[in-house]
């Protein structure tokens, strides 16, 4: 009596295999856009579900889903279309996120994939593009291994202050170097509030000069994504990555005054 008793639980264990198959964070070989990480794959009797989460990289950045979105698997060459989607705008329509680090998660059922599959690939709109647009591509997704989330990095926020202010009366009574009284020091002291006042609007004409030259905008955005890249290839989670480049950004405002 027993035996028929475990074929028929063995019978039920390879069936819920076969149609359920799940991950979470799996590990990516490569992806183009770096602002969205995968959550979770899961598939059941009736599709193929990608859990996504996106982040703003910046303030009022948008995000939308072509339905011409696709899954490709390592068994051959054939297409698991786009069937619907959850929380997340349609082209030509966009999801607003108002602010750094806001993120959204959001659904994409697609068309069933074999249980026998080992890795797939995400592909919402292939090839390389010129308009600084990131499409949802994901290749070499795995089904059976996660991503490497072991490695932990503290981030602490430094801040710099300035330097107490030098009191007037002490300035006055008591010539440091000379050990008598004296008031030039106070008298200097006096002097370098307006030449600091000076070398601070010089500075920042320096700067609104270097941003306003053509292409040099795109040129640091650029700059600032192969920053976020790196950082997130070594290790930092993209949380870490985004608080790192918003608050001690590539380009730092004294190399924007010098030019280089």
């Amino acid at each position: 009596m027993k035996k028929p008793i475990l074929t028929i639980i063995t019978f039920f264990i390879v069936a819920a295999q076969a149609f359920a198959q799940n991950i979470t964070t799996p590990n990516v070989e490569q992806k183009d856009d770096q602002s969205t990480i995968i959550k979770k794959i899961e598939t059941n009797s009736q599709y193929t579900i990608v859990t996504f989460e996106n982040y703003a990289y910046q303030d009022n950045a948008w995000v939308q889903l072509n339905k011409e979105i696709f899954i490709q698997t390592d068994l051959s060459n054939a297409h698991y279309d786009y069937v619907k989607s959850e929380n997340i705008a349609i082209v030509p329509n966009k999801d607003i996120l108002k602010k750094v680090g806001d993120k959204l998660e959001f659904k994409v059922y697609f068309k069933k994939i074999p249980a026998a599959a080992k890795s797939i690939d995400i592909i919402e709109h292939a090839g390389l593009h010129k308009s600084g647009i990131s499409y949802f591509n994901f290749y070499n997704v795995s089904l059976t291994e996660q991503a490497n989330t072991s490695k932990h990095v503290k981030i602490t926020d430094v801040v710099l202050l300035p330097p107490p202010p030098v009191a007037a009366d002490t300035a006055a009574s008591t010539d440091l170097f000379y050990g008598g009284p004296s008031n030039d020091m106070q008298n200097a002291m006096s002097s370098m509030g307006p030449m600091y006042a000076s070398m601070a609007k010089s500075v920042l004409d320096a700067q609104l000069a270097y941003f306003k030259q053509p292409g040099k905008i795109a040129e640091i955005a650029k700059l600032n994504k192969d920053y976020f890249d790196a950082l997130v290839k070594v290790g930092f989670n993209y949380d870490q990555a985004l608080k790192i480049i918003t608050a001690n950004g590539l380009i730092s405002k004294s190399s924007s005054v010098t030019g280089q």
